[in-house]
C-alpha cells in the first residue's frame, strides 16, 4: 500500500510539474520545477522498486538525475549573476 501511494504520488508530481510549465506558470530553469520533478521521479523509482519493475526503476532515476542537473545548472547560472553584480 505505501509503493503504491509512492508510485502516484511521484506519477502525479511529474505529470502536475509538467502542467504548470505547459501553462506558463512555471519556467523549465525554475527549482520549483527541478524540485518537483526530482521528487517525483525518486518517489515513482521506489515504488516501481518496490514492484520489480527495474526498467521503470532506471527511467525514473535518470529523470531524478536530469532534475537536478537542471537544479544544479539553475543555482550555478544565479550564483554567477550575484557574483557578477557584485
Amino acid at each position: 500500500m505505501i509503493a503504491l501511494a509512492m508510485g502516484w504520488s511521484g506519477t502525479l508530481g511529474t505529470i502536475g510539474a509538467y502542467v504548470m510549465l505547459s501553462r506558463g506558470e512555471w519556467h523549465a530553469a525554475s527549482l520549483r520545477y527541478a524540485a518537483l520533478n526530482g521528487v517525483g521521479g525518486l518517489l515513482a523509482a521506489s515504488a516501481s522498486t518496490a514492484y520489480g519493475a527495474w526498467p521503470s526503476v532506471a527511467s525514473n532515476l535518470l529523470w531524478s538525475g536530469v532534475a537536478a542537473h537542471s537544479a544544479l545548472v539553475t543555482l550555478h547560472e544565479r550564483r554567477s549573476l550575484r557574483l557578477d553584480a557584485a
